[in-house]
């Protein structure tokens, strides 16, 4: 059943990170795939942390489906290089975007030659973005952090959000309360920890960690500690 509820925040606007990954899975009507369609155009940061996503759904072994906005950049890095060759230095994970989600497929019915014919000329715009890809590369590094999100009684919280505040950008976690949410390397990190009814965290963290959060109900929660965890 696709959801059909407002993918966006009442008050600020933004794209709902639990509506963004079903966006994602194309899992949203028609009418908020269209209404997210929009918003991307217009978000540029919030547009290049959804493709960043859609790569990190992916390695998750999620079920990925580009749409709309998502399937017109896929098809931009095919047919207009030097274009995407402008915005490749933006994503911090586009060497792992390029290589990973558009030219190994997506885990969809269609086999990648079905959404881009092989041809001569592809071949030329997958080795020219790659190339501009690769320049970038050694500039801006990145990691995964993981962990879970778990409460009082060590349940997990499904649908807990972790927010980089510096990038805008946040996941939610799954069934199990597992999170996973790409960070810049050899950089601190602050992360926040949320979900409704309970008191946030925020952490600071520099390089690649696990970091697993207990939160507690707002009528409950102690003052609002911040950690430094160095790795």
């Amino acid at each position: 059943m696709k959801l059909s509820a407002n993918p966006f925040h009442p008050i600020t606007g933004d794209l709902l990170p639990a509506y963004r990954d079903a966006y994602l899975r194309g899992d949203l009507s028609i009418e908020n795939t269209e209404a997210v369609d929009a918003y991307m155009k217009t978000n540029s940061s919030q547009a290049d942390a959804t493709l960043r996503r859609f790569y990190e759904m992916k390695n998750q072994g999620q079920q990925v489906r580009p749409v709309g906005w998502v399937q017109r950049q896929f098809d931009m890095i095919r047919t207009e290089p030097q274009r995407f060759r402008q915005r490749a230095a933006a994503l911090l994970v586009g060497s792992a975007l390029l290589g990973g989600a558009v030219f190994a497929g997506t885990n969809t019915p269609n086999t990648p030659t079905d959404n881009f014919p092989i041809t001569a000329d592809a071949t030329v715009a997958e080795a020219e973005a790659a190339e501009a890809l690769a320049a970038n590369a050694t500039a801006v590094r990145v990691v995964t952090m993981r962990g879970r999100i778990l409460n009082e009684d060590g349940q997990p919280l499904v649908g807990a959000t972790v927010l980089d505040r510096a990038n805008r950008r946040g996941v939610s976690t799954d069934r199990n309360g597992n999170y996973a949410i790409v960070v810049p390397a050899n950089k601190t990190t602050q992360l926040q920890y949320a979900y409704a009814g309970y008191k946030e965290e925020e952490v600071l963290m520099n390089g690649k960690s696990t970091y697993n959060v207990t939160l507690l109900p707002r009528t409950e929660a102690k003052t609002k500690k911040h950690h430094w965890w160095q790795f």
